[in-house]
């Protein structure tokens, strides 16, 4: 096409220029192209009013410090009522609970064998053994918090709770075959909190939990959508999983100077093989 095409609003005009007149092409078909691209301008320019109305009822947040050379694995974790520091990371805090008994009725929705990758404050491992789970496996990473993990197993001495050491991509494989993921970690390098924008997250574990879910598994996670998927992220799940359903959790009340989140709503996911 090699043209502009734009949309203007009162608040200002969205722009998008094709340079290259082989792109987004099928020759003999401009109006296609042309097509093709006011819908994407469309969709951006309600996405963008969306989020103007979002960041009426946000908190204003703060910036986080860097994680630098840190060894995530074996970093001192900070446990208070209200949050689980390492290395200076917000990890979880106490505002997610609503949004974890969501998670946590989807993971336990038939009462099958649950992988929870990540244990943080141990909200949604609590979650999962109350809403009653055939085999209960944990995956971390961190020292401290895997010791946390293991006294907290040790209180529910009836349970079938194994615990697993390590990151997600070196034990994860090892671990056998669920019916329902539970993924909520926390980047630990500043290159993989880079990539959250770059990607859906958790983009590089579909992958892994598909080949780890049985048939007609489920994964859930910590998905940083406000109130919907945007088409990037449905595209990933959908090379993955056969089908997702979509639930909106509201009223959530971050802290104002939270590092991750700001928003009073976020979608929780429940991708389906």
């Amino acid at each position: 096409m090699g043209s502009e095409f734009s949309r203007k609003r009162d608040w200002g005009r969205v722009r998008v220029t094709i340079d290259d007149s082989d792109f987004i092409c099928l020759p003999g078909s401009e109006a296609l192209g042309r097509w093709v691209m006011y819908r994407l301008l469309s969709e951006t320019v309600a996405d963008l009013e969306a989020l103007n109305e979002v960041m009426e009822t946000s908190v204003p947040g703060s910036g986080r410090p860097l994680i630098g050379e840190t060894s995530w694995a074996d970093a001192p974790a900070a446990y208070s009522a209200d949050e689980l520091l390492i290395a200076g990371q917000q990890v979880m805090q106490a505002w997610e609970t609503q949004l974890m008994a969501a998670m946590a009725d989807v993971a336990a929705r038939d009462h099958g064998d649950v992988l929870e990758v990540g244990f943080g404050m141990g909200i949604s491992a609590n979650m999962l053994q109350d809403r009653g789970v055939s085999s209960h496996t944990i995956i971390e990473l961190n020292e401290e918090v895997f010791a946390r993990a293991e006294e907290w197993r040790a209180s529910r001495p009836d349970a079938d709770i194994r615990l697993i050491r390590g990151s997600w991509q070196d034990t994860a494989d090892l671990a056998g075959k669920f019916d329902s993921i539970f993924y909520d970690v926390y980047p630990t390098s500043d290159l993989e909190v880079a990539s959250l924008v770059q990607v859906p997250f958790p983009d590089d574990f579909f992958g892994t939990a598909k080949r780890l879910l049985r048939p007609d598994g489920v994964l859930t996670y910590y998905t940083n959508e406000i109130d919907s998927l945007s088409r990037w992220h449905q595209r990933q799940l959908l090379k993955h999983f056969r089908s997702i359903k979509i639930e909106v959790v509201r009223d959530l009340n971050p802290p104002p100077d939270c590092h991750y989140w700001w928003a009073p709503s976020m979608a929780v996911v429940g991708a389906y093989l």
